[in-house]
């Protein structure tokens, strides 16, 4: 089982050509479950699941961005919208839910992006206990993941209230101990113009809770979408994480 999350910038800078690589990389890396971040064109959305080949596409809505690209059958989905808003932000966060049927079992996705400015660190932990919250109702017994942008770093307080509180896994920590793993990054220069906004550190995340069934043992977990084209092109401001897991 591969489960990927990236957050795709919207339709900004060379955004025909970015999405061209995210293409390409979706074939390469070939994920079972594909949770994206701002994604706001729903028509663009099912342009990306006819051209990627994944036969089911899950959609909260173009207000919140959040999608999933899957193998599997959505059964159900909710969309969570976070009661904390960032006093410097005119939109609100979400946590998008669903619920997928892989033939052997059901598993319980999630997908979120929340609040980015460096200072925000109590609208973040709000808002990781509202995911929290809303997480623990809707998976119940299933395995869970959870994917997204969380804009803070490992080190960060709401990380460690999902890690020692909640009983989650970062993934990419837990396989790569000491690895620093950047998706927020200089070298990409989407993200160095935003230097004096945001410090390089990793933003993105997969997490899974107890480690069963599906998702019992992390194979292996990496930084993906990371690489620029032959015209030095990224495929987005962020790069993307992606974590294998193999069902003991």
């Amino acid at each position: 089982m591969k489960v990927l999350s990236l957050n795709t910038w919207q339709e900004r800078g060379p955004w025909r050509e970015r999405w061209e690589l995210i293409l390409k990389g979706l074939r390469k890396y070939d994920a079972d479950i594909v949770g994206f971040q701002e994604v706001f064109n729903m028509d663009w959305a099912a342009e990306v699941q006819k051209r990627s080949g994944y036969p089911f596409l899950a959609v909260s809505g173009e207000h919140s961005g959040l999608i999933f690209l899957s193998k599997y059958k959505p059964l159900e989905q909710e969309c969570l919208i976070m009661q904390t808003r960032s006093p410097s932000e005119d939109y609100l966060r979400y946590a998008f839910y669903v619920r997928l049927g892989t033939g052997k079992s059901k598993l319980a996705v999630f997908n979120t992006h929340l609040s980015w400015r460096a200072d925000e660190h109590e609208v973040r932990m709000k808002q990781t206990q509202e995911l929290a919250a809303f997480v623990k109702d809707k998976a119940a017994d299933a395995p869970a993941v959870i994917v997204g942008d969380f804009n803070m770093a490992p080190h960060t307080m709401p990380v460690g209230f999902l890690r020692e509180a909640e009983n989650w896994t970062d993934t990419f920590a837990a396989a790569n101990p000491g690895i620093a793993g950047l998706t927020w990054d200089y070298r990409n220069p989407y993200a160095a113009l935003e230097k004096e906004k945001m410090a390089e550190r990793r933003i993105d995340y997969i997490f899974v809770n107890e480690k069963k069934g599906a998702f019992s043992a992390i194979r292996s977990s990496k930084v993906v979408f990371n690489e620029p084209s032959a015209a030095g092109i990224f495929p987005s401001d962020h790069f993307g994480v992606i974590t294998e897991f193999s069902d003991k």
